[in-house]
């Protein structure tokens, strides 16, 4: 009798604990540095998410926010619809659940020499992420500007890395985004182009599967509205906004920043036919993204 209520007892202490450590497990969503995600660090610098289960992985590029989803370590990434693409192949019910912004010249073409020069060139070296946005932005560039490709010589580098890079003294070309445009500019490194000019549709969101969709409705019900929260606070006190999340990026001031913002386009709340468009366009679907709030 008291081996059964010795098991009885296990059995029962088991099933909490177990159900404890399922229901604490939070929602790990990774994110890099790039001021289209400023949100995600602003919630995490006043400290919003604690009392919802939610937590925020900082990693150095679009890459690893892949790499950390493909590994399991988080339930959701952020990124460009390009490495959407790439993951959805992978897993084929990931798909957008908040819509975040649209890079209008913040993803950029850095180099050392002008376009005239890079056509006639025998050899350009190219730092790049890869596997990213950055090769879909290259491969853009090199076909307006009829750049020969067979010149080029690829090297796989994150953003962060490459923003360190000294003057090169052969031809050099750059493909990074806001804000580690910022020591490349100080390294004497010049904008080539960037996607306002080449009219290239490169769009953010955070992206997940059908498991975290239903295992983590209430948590990314609540994330949306934090999201729209802190999009309000950017508008009604930009100051205050940018002095939370200075930490994160290497702007020098308020100015700064705001000049920074003007590269992108807050989609959070566009529900606009000519967006839906550029969305069924390049097969992103939208069934599932949530829709916005403006009540927190």
């Amino acid at each position: 009798m008291k081996n059964n209520f010795i098991v009885f007892a296990f059995v029962i202490f088991s099933i909490v604990i177990g159900c404890t450590i399922s229901i604490s497990q939070p929602l790990r969503i990774s994110t890099n540095l790039w001021i289209g995600y400023s949100p995600f660090f602003y919630m995490q610098q006043k400290g919003w998410l604690k009392d919802h289960n939610i937590e925020i992985v900082n990693v150095v590029s679009l890459s690893e926010n892949m790499q950390m989803y493909e590994s399991g370590f988080v339930n959701a990434f952020t990124g460009t619809q390009y490495e959407f693409e790439q993951m959805q192949k992978k897993t084929p019910d990931l798909e957008p659940i908040i819509l975040l912004d649209r890079s209008i010249g913040g993803d950029v073409i850095m180099g050392n020499r002008d376009i005239e020069t890079l056509q006639k060139a025998q050899k350009i070296n190219v730092y790049l992420e890869i596997d990213s946005v950055n090769k879909v932005l290259l491969d853009n560039f090199t076909e307006l500007y009829g750049i020969n490709l067979s010149v080029l010589h690829l090297i796989n580098k994150d953003s962060d890395n490459s923003s360190m890079l000294e003057m090169k003294d052969e031809p050099t070309l750059i493909i990074t985004y806001t804000p580690y445009d910022i020591l490349l500019k100080k390294n004497g490194y010049k904008v080539v182009d960037t996607t306002k000019n080449l009219s290239f549709f490169v769009m953010d969101a955070l992206y997940t599967d059908l498991k975290t969709r239903e295992k983590y409705a209430e948590e990314l019900a609540v994330l949306n509205k934090l999201i729209s929260k802190a999009l309000n606070h950017l508008k009604e006190d930009p100051e205050e906004y940018f002095s939370t999340v200075q930490i994160y990026f290497n702007y020098k001031d308020k100015n700064a920043f705001l000049q920074a913002l003007t590269s992108i386009q807050w989609i959070y709340d566009d529900r606009s036919l000519p967006l839906m468009k550029q969305l069924e366009l390049h097969h992103i679907p939208a069934h599932n993204i949530l829709e916005p709030v403006d009540e927190f």
